[in-house]
């Protein structure tokens, strides 16, 4: 059997997440503001789909230094999540590990158990941002495109769902894993280097 990143999104969105999310039942605009939960009456969850187990190591490569930040956040981690398929008794299921410290939760439920207050998780967030490096990201996107946020209720179902860049905008995280004025001052001496010509080494 073939399987692919979004195949596992799908099948983790349909599963997990189409039943619960906050809609208005009739169609009236107004009747959803009842329903709908303040980021402070959630917990929040980070989600990054692979196709298989193998596809897991590919994240280390999207961080200036995988061990600084293996080292940093492995102990905070039990809201972020890798999560994969695989086949399980004879049929394709999903396997949900955490991201440093590859904790393996094959019931999916269960990790809606572990989501973060509002405070905390953008406080994880912004750190684990700063620790990325650009060259895991592609040109189409930034490091917001990839990732999944869930916001999770009382009942541990998901009823808040959207990308990281999504998120970030509506949390104003910077998502460039490198600040502006780092990047203009690399551009400058780039510059610089090709009008001085080659160095030599001193």
């Amino acid at each position: 059997m073939q399987w692919w990143e979004k195949t596992v999104e799908y099948f983790f969105i349909k599963k997990y997440v189409a039943d619960h999310l906050v809609a208005p039942l009739d169609g009236k605009h107004e009747l959803a503001g009842d329903a709908i939960l303040s980021d402070y009456q959630q917990k929040w969850i980070i989600i990054e789909f692979k196709a298989r187990a193998e596809s897991l190591d590919t994240e280390k490569k999207k961080f200036r230094s995988y061990a600084d930040a293996y080292m940093a956040l492995e102990k905070y981690d039990h809201h972020h999540y890798l999560i994969y398929g695989e086949i399980l008794n004879g049929e394709f299921d999903l396997v949900a590990k955490t991201y440093f410290s590859r904790r393996e939760q094959k019931d999916i439920k269960k990790i809606l158990e572990y989501g973060k207050d509002i405070d905390s998780f953008l406080k994880y967030l912004n750190f684990f941002i700063k620790l990325k490096s650009e060259k895991g990201t592609s040109s189409s996107g930034n490091l917001g495109s990839y990732a999944f946020i869930a916001g999770v209720n009382n009942n541990n179902e998901i009823t808040t769902c959207m990308s990281l860049q999504e998120f970030g905008l509506k949390h104003e995280l910077n998502l460039e894993s490198t600040p502006k004025e780092e990047k203009q001052k690399e551009i400058t001496r780039e510059r610089q280097r090709d009008r001085d010509g080659p160095s030599l080494g001193f």
